[in-house]
């Protein structure tokens, strides 16, 4: 039943399991259930380059977010309900590090499921928030860890349990996430499903794969890691007297404290421990990601895709360092045949220009963290497995001017363009028309549909990959034809990762250099 309280509309639903439900009707044909933060869709509020805020604390981060066509849930009375045609279901993971990033208006599904109206092929959009940082990725025992991941596993475990009763088919999943929200995707499909079945059946990984610098740490690494955050915190007791001390200590400090610890250069990672992993979870290190995601056997159709240049995001980083320092760092990494080949893969040398070697070492981080570690699953899923991959390059740039990152193609700029929710500051109908294909492609792909052409890696050259650049839009093009128009190849990423050999079955981070000692990560 609809209402309206003076200042949205609202709609109430009864499900047959929760009870009556009050959403948000927002837009006109969408009701958004556990709608959390304001609107600013309608301007002003939040900007592209707004700061970040850190992380929630434990209780307000923890969000499922529902968007349901109002048609669907107005015919879903008590006499029609088990006749009503159920609809496929789009759930987005976000991502941010796993230290920032939250559901808002910016992040919502409202505006993809009512363009899936639009287009007659309905969906049901979903959004998971969950706890970040130390919070949601410090161990404190072999009992309790992974806090983050269990988080969404228990929404995507809800949505199995209720979708029904709001309109949807459990059997059609498709689960989306960019960066961390991606890579936790990866480790969803690393655990074996429940016993009632898979949590769902498609996934689509935005600029986020397992590899050397975001693989599960091991135990005691994890558990060296929980010791450090008790010193960072002043807590000299350890053991169940140290974990009581840190219960005691007020949310806000955590909270502050987990970033001001993520600064300084560690990432907050899942662990290695056999809850999630299983018996053999010492073995999943990050050069057999690509086989066991392979063997996962309840997933059979995979998008994935990065940015035209991912690395740039991290220009401050690496802003002071030097040709001849990167070279001897990757030499103490890598050992001096791995160095050799990184060197030539990207033209670096000891006395080049500066600028160049800037340009060119943000490239380096870019395929070291997301392009390379993409390429290997890419390469191995379409050569060694019957999965469907489907392959995209997002090289749309940053229209926002006064952003940082302006008109470049960042790590996450295909955010911006996705969810629809930034079409009302575009400068141009070309970047909506983009922004509009973009959740379409999505939705078909919900909707159980090929987006475009497989990729097939056993003819590389010719295989197709979907390339969005601000010329054509989204359009097909073989593997050759893309390395001609953007002036560089999965070769690179190939050559990187056999600088990578030595390294195999090892935990190491692709970005733990001497160059970067003390320098912090933004």
């Amino acid at each position: 039943m609809a209402s309206n309280n003076g200042e949205k509309s609202t709609y109430t639903f009864h499900h047959p399991e929760l009870g009556s439900m009050t959403g948000i009707i927002q837009p006109d044909n969408v009701v958004q259930f556990r709608a959390i933060f304001p609107d600013h869709s309608a301007g002003g509020g939040p900007h592209p380059d707004d700061p970040f805020d850190n992380a929630s604390d434990e209780f307000n981060c923890l969000i499922l977010q529902l968007n349901i066509p109002l048609s669907i849930l107005e015919s879903l009375s008590a006499e029609n309900r088990s006749e009503q045609k159920r609809l496929p279901v789009l759930i987005y993971i976000h991502g941010g590090g796993f230290v920032l990033g939250k559901i808002d208006s910016q992040h919502s599904t409202a505006l993809m499921v009512q363009q899936s109206i639009s287009d007659s092929q309905p969906v049901i959009g979903a959004s998971i928030q969950y706890r970040l940082g130390a919070l949601g990725y410090l161990q404190t025992s072999r009992e309790d860890s992974n806090l983050a991941l269990n988080d969404q596993r228990n929404a995507l475990l809800w949505i199995q349990k209720f979708i029904a009763g709001f309109g949807g088919d459990s059997k059609r999943v498709t689960v989306f996430g960019e960066s961390a929200g991606s890579i936790s995707i990866c480790y969803h499909m690393l655990r074996d499903p429940p016993s009632t079945g898979p949590l769902f059946q498609r996934a689509i990984l935005m600029s986020g794969i397992i590899g050397p610098s975001l693989a599960p740490t091991s135990v005691q690494v994890a558990e060296k890691r929980y010791d450090d955050f008790l010193m960072q915190l002043g807590i000299k007791e350890r053991g169940d007297e140290g974990l009581q001390k840190l219960r005691e200590v007020d949310i806000d400090v955590l909270v502050k404290a987990s970033a001001e610890m993520g600064e300084q250069g560690g990432m907050w990672l899942s662990v290695r421990d056999e809850e999630w992993f299983g018996e053999g979870a010492e073995r999943v290190t990050w050069d057999r990601v690509p086989e066991v995601i392979g063997s996962c056997e309840w997933v059979n159709d995979i998008v994935l895709g990065c940015t035209g240049f991912e690395g740039t995001t991290f220009a401050n980083r690496y802003a002071d360092v030097t040709p001849s320092a990167f070279l001897s760092s990757i030499t103490l990494q890598l050992g001096s045949e791995g160095a050799q080949i990184v060197s030539k893969a990207y033209n670096i040398t000891p006395d080049m220009d500066q600028n160049l070697f800037l340009n060119t070492v943000l490239r380096w981080v870019g395929d070291a963290i997301f392009d390379a570690p993409n390429h290997m699953l890419a390469s191995h899923l379409s050569a060694k497995t019957n999965k469907n991959i489907y392959r995209y390059i997002f090289n749309i740039r940053n229209p926002f001017p006064n952003n940082v990152l302006y008109q470049q193609p960042h790590h996450w700029v295909d955010i911006y363009f996705v969810f629809k929710a930034h079409q009302f500051r575009f400068p141009s109908s070309r970047l909506k028309a983009i922004s509009t294909k973009h959740a379409q492609l999505w939705i078909d792909f919900a909707n159980g549909k090929a987006p475009w052409g497989e990729y097939g890696y056993e003819k590389e050259r010719e295989a197709v990959v979907m390339l969005a650049d601000e010329r054509e839009g989204w359009v097909e093009k073989r593997v050759e034809q893309v390395e001609e128009e953007l002036e560089w190849g999965y070769g690179r990423c190939e050559e990187l990762v056999r600088s990578w050999e030595g390294m195999r079955g090892e935990d190491w981070g692709t970005l733990d250099l001497e160059c970067l000692k003390g320098v912090k990560k933004t």
